[in-house]
């Protein structure tokens, strides 16, 4: 996932609170619309990860062609998704563009627009008091923000890594276990539990 769980969690909740105090919506149910705005977010999420695995799925089924002709797999990989995306007309979380996160402004910019459609139909709990595009616009201000944040709470756990006496190295179980426990420090600095 782009995202550990838990910083979708505080974003989603974040979002909606940022949302209102913009002005451009009024909520009347605030726990639903971060609901929907967590469920969205990791849907599609989700989607990407269908996506790997159908690829990893499509290379199996080849693998041994490939051995003999000597293709490089990662470079299959990369072939085979950038097909199956443009089948399926799908925005990579990442991408050519990051402002400061770990997802594409291409697909902040999608976000905001399954965002508004959802929260659009949620008319007892939210209230548009803007145009729908500057609404739309300003959950893409409230991702790239937030992604910032994350960017740096990702960025000083990664920092206390490095700072450990011997060297550890990244993707190894020791790395991952640091990394979870010096992320959630990081994200309790930010008020999140």
């Amino acid at each position: 996932m782009a995202l550990p769980r838990e910083f979708v969690t505080y974003l989603s909740a974040e979002m909606a609170v940022r949302m209102e105090k913009s002005g451009k919506v009024k909520l009347h149910n605030k726990e639903r619309v971060t609901e929907k705005i967590n469920q969205v977010i990791l849907d599609e999420f989700a989607k990407e990860e269908r996506l790997n695995q159908e690829v990893r799925d499509y290379l199996e089924k080849y693998s041994e062609e490939m051995r003999r002709t000597a293709v490089s797999y990662q470079e299959m990989y990369k072939l085979v998704k950038k097909e199956l995306m443009k089948k399926y007309q799908f925005v990579p979380i990442s991408g050519r563009d990051k402002d400061g996160g770990k997802i594409s402004r291409d697909k902040v910019i999608e976000l905001s627009h399954i965002l508004l459609k959802n929260l659009a139909n949620m008319t007892l709990q939210i209230e548009m008091l803007e145009e729908k595009n500057e609404v739309r616009l300003e959950i893409v201000r409230q991702i790239q923000e937030l992604l910032k944040a994350e960017d740096q709470v990702d960025n000083s756990a990664r920092q206390k890594i490095l700072s450990q006496k011997r060297d550890i190295l990244e993707g190894s179980a020791e790395w991952d276990i640091l990394f979870r426990k010096y992320y959630s420090e990081e994200m309790r600095k930010h008020g999140v539990t």
